[in-house]
């Protein structure tokens, strides 16, 4: 039996994402831009939840996962089915969830 792949989401800006981290709840949002989520769409993952939100044009604004022991922002987005092929993640803000992104 064939299992059905996730659609891959591609991020199609250049600007680093600040990455907002709970380690009391064991949380990360990747987050790419402030937009208005218009969906979220669950991803599958083992141990945690995963999920990618979107505007209403399908565009990525972040990704969030709830159930985390570790950032590994590469592996996090290959789990969600997301690719950034323009972003140089060096650049990445790491940042206390709560703070937001400027």
């Amino acid at each position: 039996m064939k299992t059905k792949r996730a659609k891959i989401l591609v991020v199609k800006g250049s600007a680093p994402p600040a990455v907002e981290v709970d380690s009391e709840a064991a949380t990360v949002y990747v987050r790419f831009r402030r937009a208005k989520v218009a969906r979220t769409i669950p991803r599958p993952a083992p141990r945690m939840h995963l999920a990618v939100d979107v505007d209403a044009r399908g565009a990525v604004i972040g990704v969030e996962a709830v159930g985390i022991k570790e950032i590994q922002i590469g592996r996090l987005l290959k789990m969600a089915a997301v690719q950034a092929p323009n972003i140089d993640f060096s650049q990445v803000r790491y940042l206390p969830a709560g703070l937001g992104a400027s």
